[in-house]
């Protein structure tokens, strides 16, 4: 017979690995997942406790977490401890915070394609080959810029 404690263990290995599917590493996707089942805010502490890690691994995690906007700093009245918690709307906040990703580094490399392209059709070189590699070029732009519009047609409502 399955424990409450074995089920518990079980659903944070699970979701885990989706979590991970998100290019999180296993570890901040395991103290995700703990703060996120535990539906209330938890102190470094306690976090600490409940992953069996260090104070110093989890406050890592919790940044990384937190420059994703994944979890979020809250105050409770009379401590002076720093609480922590999860949004609830994980469909929401995880396609957010992964779109946005995605769009923010296409746009960049996209950037540096066109910088790309200036160069080369400043350069009056009348290799064989320019053709070529000014077609192609051109065509790794129009990638990025389709890779965008996709990403803005699915881009969950705020």
């Amino acid at each position: 017979m399955t424990t409450k404690e074995n089920l518990h263990q079980m659903i944070i290995q699970e979701f885990s690995k989706t979590v991970e599917m998100f290019n999180i590493s296993p570890s901040d996707a395991r103290l995700f997942t703990v703060l996120y089942l535990h539906n209330k805010p938890m102190t470094l502490d306690e976090m600490s406790t409940a992953l069996g890690k260090s104070k110093t691994s989890v406050n890592t995690g919790i940044r990384n977490l937190s420059e994703l906007a994944l979890v979020k700093q809250v105050w409770k009245k009379g401590t002076r401890k720093d609480w922590y918690t999860t949004d609830q709307e994980l469909y929401q906040k995880f396609m957010q915070t992964y779109i946005d990703k995605w769009v923010d580094q296409t746009a960049n490399h996209k950037q540096t394609l066109y910088e790309i392209e200036q160069i080369f059709l400043e350069k009056q070189c009348s290799d064989d080959d320019r053709h070529v590699l000014e077609e192609k070029l051109s065509e790794m732009i129009n990638f990025h810029k389709r890779i965008e519009q996709a990403f803005s047609k699915i881009k969950p409502k705020q």
